[in-house]
């Protein structure tokens, strides 16, 4: 908002809009800390996707038995983002620094991606301040790397859409064209929901407007259904990618009841802790909302916008609570999706934050900011000092860097976890794909494993293992054929079960630090793979 003399702009922001971007500025960073607060992130997929990019560097290396080991099928295929800015980001730095800058910039675009989109619909870029702690919803902590990528992507086009629906522009259909090409790439699903936005916005503005303008804004947002059409097709063709997905178009879909709606309502926007630390920051979120919704006073200032601008944020977001309602929560087939309706709640929030007045707020109004920028602020500083300390410390990760040195290339590591069943501090449990770390370092294979079906690469096959890698489910004579060492991960208390392998005669403890074991077999493995 630039300052004005006597009815003209000056062409300087007043000193109050500066400050006010500045302190944007520093919660924005503030939220990126934590990524940079440990040498490990406590994200449950993590791991497992790291591992894709790390194969993908280690195939030259043979003493690493990547290209035995892993197949290699490079083609266009949806969220595949994250995995190729690591793998290029891995010759400029070491991988998992590179993995861990392309976190931080997800976090950081989805605050600045919403300023963009409030803007773009006449509201105040200051209510993006809510938009803070939002970058850490669930899908964050459970390591949707992709997802969290495509947020501000899929925010990005739905404003540029809006701009040129009032006032086409060609050189921003040429950034709607290229932004809507690389959107699958960072996540397909979240495309086919902005592809759904789009259109309710086209209809918003479609009374009164001229067909021909109408298309000219829609079609480059055709370039991201054009680039991932082969891989779709090819992907019908093939069947259900679920193998065990029982016949029938109602086996295929998983939902909740009507009170699991309610509680996946809570789960999926702010929860990643098993206490309530991000509850009450969601509280203050939703409580500052509420009272921005009813209190539509706002300060003298420009013309407000359009009659489109103004309703298109609302329909949107009862576009989103329909798809909410509507999508099954797993998808079995053709696809093999998991969390599916859940992952539109964060684009209802913002959608929802985008539905208060238009206009600039008041001073009233933003020292209503106040309390969620002091809570984001907290909660990121509790987050730093959980990774750090808690998470990195002691109780987790610590010891695992000098377990893992003793693991030898090409090694295949079956993870087992004896606390598997010990109430989490967590709402998910983080060390699950720990084992996976060992591919990162030095190739081979690791269990367990998320088969990653928009890849490049995956195990050719992955011996048995127990469920989840829970220790209690161990068998020695059926678990430990196709693997050379064994990642004990060790626990004390209610839930904890014994390290299964601590009196096994046919292995050799070859380090322990921390809570981590590492055993390997005295025998070579037997070629499972």
């Amino acid at each position: 908002m630039l300052a004005t003399v006597n009815g003209e702009e000056t062409g300087r922001w007043p000193l109050e809009a500066r400050t006010d971007v500045w302190l944007f500025a520093a919660l924005v960073v503030s939220a990126v800390v934590p990524v940079f607060a440990g040498r490990y992130l406590p994200f449950f997929d993590y791991p497992a996707h790291l591992a894709v990019p790390a194969a993908l560097r280690h195939r030259a290396d043979p003493s690493t038995e990547v290209s035995a080991l892993w197949t290699l099928d490079l083609r266009l295929v949806p969220n595949s983002l994250h995995y190729a800015f690591t793998y290029l980001g891995s010759f400029l730095l070491p991988l998992e620094t590179a993995s861990r800058l392309f976190v931080a910039m997800c976090i950081a675009a989805l605050p600045l991606a919403t300023a963009l989109f409030l803007r773009a619909f006449g509201r105040d870029w200051r209510l993006a301040v809510l938009a803070v702690p939002l970058a850490w919803n669930r899908c964050l902590w459970y390591g949707f790397i992709g997802y969290c990528a495509a947020l501000p992507i899929a925010l990005v086009v739905l404003a540029l859409l809006e701009r040129d629906l009032e006032r086409p522009a060609g050189r921003r259909e040429i950034g709607l064209a290229a932004l809507m090409a690389l959107l699958p790439f960072a996540h397909f699903f979240v495309m086919v929901v902005t592809l759904v936005l789009a259109l309710v916005l086209v209809l918003a503005h479609a009374r009164g407007a001229r067909m021909t303008r109408l298309l000219r804004s829609v079609a480059p947002l055709a370039a991201g259904p054009a680039v991932m059409l082969p891989w779709f097709f090819r992907s019908l063709a093939s069947g259900p990618s679920s193998p065990d997905a029982p016949s029938g178009a109602g086996a295929l879909l998983s939902r909740p009841n009507p009170k699991g709606y309610a509680a996946l309502l809570r789960h999926w926007f702010m929860d990643s802790y098993a206490g309530s630390a991000d509850d009450l920051v969601a509280l203050v979120m939703l409580a500052t909302l509420a009272a921005l919704v009813v209190r539509d006073r706002r300060a003298p200032g420009p013309a407000d916008p359009p009659p489109a601008a103004r309703r298109a944020p609302l329909l949107m977001a009862g576009a989103l609570v329909l798809l909410y309602l509507a999508l099954p929560f797993e998808l079995r087939g053709p696809f093999h999706w998991w969390a599916m309706n859940v992952r539109v709640l964060p684009l209802l929030f913002v959608c929802l934050l985008a539905s208060v007045a238009p206009g600039r707020l008041d001073r009233l109004g933003r020292l209503g900011l106040v309390p969620v920028a002091a809570a984001s602020l907290a909660f990121t500083v509790f987050i730093a000092v959980d990774v750090a300390r808690t998470f990195n410390g002691p109780w987790g990760m610590a010891g695992l860097d000098e377990v893992r040195a003793h693991i030898p290339k090409g090694a295949r590591v079956l993870g087992l976890y004896t606390d598997y069943r010990q109430p989490p501090r967590y709402a998910h449990y983080p060390f699950h794909y720990a084992s996976a770390y060992a591919v990162v370092e030095s190739g081979g294979i690791a269990a367990p494993f998320i088969p990653i079906p928009q890849s490049w690469t995956n195990p050719r096959r992955v011996p048995d293992y127990p469920t989840a890698g829970d220790a209690a489910l161990f068998r020695f004579d059926r678990h430990a054929r196709g693997y050379s060492h064994f990642l004990v991960r060790i626990c004390e208390g209610n839930g904890c079960v014994p390290d299964p392998l601590e009196h096994q005669p046919a292995v050799t403890r070859v380090v322990e630090s921390g809570r981590w074991r590492l055993y390997r077999l005295r025998r070579p493995p037997e070629p499972a793979l």
